[in-house]
């Protein structure tokens, strides 16, 4: 699975953040999910960073 097809699975469900960690950290996860056949995104919260 490629990040396009996950993002399009995904489009319009509610989203759950599961892990956290750094961003290369987080990238790594993702692949290994889209690998699995498990969709998956990486992002931040909304809001987060500002302040």
């Amino acid at each position: 699975m490629d990040a396009r097809t996950a993002e399009e699975l995904l489009e319009g469900l509610p989203l759950v953040p599961a892990m956290t960690g750094s961003i290369p950290e987080m990238k790594t996860l993702r692949e290994r999910c889209l690998e699995a056949g498990i969709p998956a995104l990486v992002g931040s919260p909304p809001g987060a960073g500002k302040g």
